[in-house]
């Protein structure tokens, strides 16, 4: 896939907004020439191709067609109409021959380029810290990028397609001018003054409308959700129980009526710039033929001269304007690119000066007095804590819903870094040691865990190297064999049907089996269970923490639950309450203290008995 690095451009340092904008637009250009050319250099040859060839029609079709007539009410020799003829059908045909192929050729090579633009924005999601992907403005953000390569509703390649149309379009103007110019060249100055009049009332039009749009990405993006809200069969079920259908619409509706309120505010700005530029093309047309007619009236132009400077002046006004609104257009789009520029460049502020690898041997990780909030919020999700976890150590993270649990092993796994304090492994700062590294060290469970429509081995596995037998075993492991023997694919077969009809739709308890085999299978030092079994009764729960310790074996092991089905295996408790460790340590010295762990695992012992 293509890959790119968005450059900063640091040096330039606009003087004025307009500068500013200026500066923005010719660097979405280059960033654009420059991604599809190390994307599918066919993509940008056949395009820049295209626009010559049909660059030249427009002067064939104003030239030849004087020394034709010419030669009609003059001597009327047949070898130059064959020739004038030939020339001007040949062209024609060539140029439309080449057209179509360049435009055919052309569209596999956009999509190609399409698509690794569509990589390339997936891309950062993989790389940006987390606590982004839990962030609306970078969602917006990411919105707001997208419409710089897709230009709103235009669809990818438009903005590029703009950019090498101008290129074309001025090789058409350049012998367009030279031949008006030969009829007079104040006439020349005022066609380009009309223009320009035009360009002005176009450029503040496409201002407003970037505006407008970039307002419509918050509408767009909740338009967006509700409408996959109905494709999601996980959200079936409580859309019929619940009769949410017209409720659900209803907010669907408004999202949508105010993302049109933008986009008629937008189209509004575009009417009155298009309805000045019919004006102006208006004025420019009577002007050129109250001149033209003048001058033949008074016999001091031929015909075959009016015809041409006729087409010149027509084709001249159609350059000019495409030029110039293709101009605005590009230049519209400054502040998208400026939008991709940033969301590209988000620091992973994770992976700086994180340059260490991951000491040898067995592992201690250590909190020291670690407090967190997330961003945004008014209080802190960790208090203070204070804890090692040593290797081979079994820990049991316990306490009630929204305790700190949850966020305790975030920070454990790097997903966040903490706001005071610090956490060692081994001694060393978690931030000065490579983040890829550090977080191989974990095989993880989340109480949200996500399975994909994948094989049943992929979602183990992940393309790892692993033979089917391997595969097989571990889930025979886990407890899944019986639901094993009845896929016909094995563990080949797919999980749920959505490419598939041969798909299984494993139940919450598989599910859960799954995600356990792909945590064993990944083989790390520390094992993390996060809360996986929330949705099992407290026997169920019991057992697939008994199962899993059993798997674990010489392994650390961090079990977190509200409930305390796996404290018994576990050589120590952390019990957590609004964000701080209140008690600490084994099951037996817990009980003893008859503090919260105590009154806890009591309310919960008829379950396990």
């Amino acid at each position: 896939m293509c890959t790119q690095k968005i450059c900063s451009f640091g040096c330039f340092m606009p003087k004025s907004k307009k500068h500013k904008e200026e500066i923005e637009m010719f660097k979405g250009l280059w960033f654009l020439c420059k991604f599809g050319w190390n994307s599918e250099k066919r993509y940008i040859i056949y395009n820049a191709l295209y626009q010559f060839v049909n660059s030249v029609i427009p002067l064939v079709a104003v030239t030849v067609p004087k020394y034709i007539i010419d030669e009609l009410m003059g001597t009327q020799r047949t070898e130059k109409l064959v020739l004038y003829v030939g020339v001007l059908a040949g062209y024609t045909l060539i140029a439309t021959c080449a057209s179509k192929f360049f435009v055919y050729a052309g569209f596999s090579c956009r999509i190609k380029v399409g698509n690794d633009f569509d990589k390339f924005i997936s891309r950062k999601l993989t790389e940006a810290d987390y606590s982004k992907l839990e962030s609306p403005a970078f969602w917006d953000l990411k919105k707001k990028a997208e419409k710089f390569i897709y230009a709103d509703w235009h669809g990818f390649s438009y903005l590029l397609d703009s950019a090498l149309d101008i290129f074309g379009k001025a090789f058409t103007l350049a012998g367009i001018i030279a031949i008006v110019a030969t009829l007079n060249a104040w006439m020349v100055l005022l066609f380009v003054a009309l223009v320009l009049a035009s360009a002005a009332v176009e450029g503040w039009a496409k201002k407003n409308g970037t505006r407008l749009s970039m307002e419509s990405v918050k509408f767009e993006r909740g338009f967006t959700y509700f409408s996959s809200l109905f494709s999601r069969p996980e959200y079936g079920k409580e859309i019929r129980l619940y009769g949410l259908a017209s409720w659900l619409m209803a907010r669907f509706s408004e999202f949508g009526r105010r993302m049109e309120q933008c986009y008629e505010k937008r189209n509004g700005f575009y009417i009155k710039s298009g309805a000045f530029s019919a004006l102006m093309s208006f004025v420019q047309q009577g002007a050129a033929y109250a001149y033209l007619i003048a001058r033949v009236v008074a016999g001091s132009m031929e015909i075959g001269d009016f015809t041409m400077y006729v087409g010149a002046v027509t084709a001249f006004s159609g350059a000019m304007r495409a030029v110039m609104e293709n101009f605005v257009d590009v230049k519209a789009y400054g502040p998208y690119y400026e939008a991709m520029e940033e969301y590209m460049n988000v620091p992973d502020a994770m992976r700086q000066n994180s340059r260490l690898g991951v000491p040898t041997g067995p592992h201690t990780i250590e909190f020291r007095n670690v407090s967190f909030r997330y961003p945004g919020q008014m209080c802190n999700a960790l208090k203070h804590v204070n804890i090692v976890l040593n290797p081979g150590e079994k820990l049991a993270v316990v306490g009630e819903n929204g305790a700190g649990k949850t966020t305790f092993i975030k920070l454990l796994m790097r997903l966040y870094d903490p706001d005071e304090g610090e956490i060692l492994l081994d001694g060393v700062n978690v931030r000065d040691i490579a983040y890829e590294q550090y977080m191989a060290l974990f095989s993880t469970v989340f109480q949200d865990y996500r399975l994909f429509a994948f094989s049943l081995k992929e979602n183990v596995c992940f393309g790892a190297e692993a033979s089917d037998a391997e595969i097989e075993a571990l889930l025979r492991r886990v407890g899944l064999g019986e639901r094993l023997d009845t896929l016909p694919q094995g563990v080949h077969t797919p999980v749920f049907k959505e490419f598939d009809e041969g798909g299984f739709e494993p139940s919450g308890g598989e599910g859960q089996k799954i995600a356990l085999a792909r945590a064993l299978f990944k083989n790390s030092p520390i094992v993390v269970l996060d809360e996986p079994t929330a949705a099992l009764d407290p026997k169920a729960e019991y057992e697939l923490y008994r199962r899993f310790d059993e798997l674990v074996a010489e392994k650390t092991a961090v079990y977190i639950s509200h409930r305390l089905s796996s404290a018994k295996f576990c050589n120590r408790i952390a019990v957590f309450h609004n964000g701080e460790i209140i008690e600490l340590g084994t099951h037996d010295v817990l009980m003893r203290q008859g503090g919260a762990y105590a009154r806890l695992f009591a309310m919960q012992a008829q379950y396990y008995a």
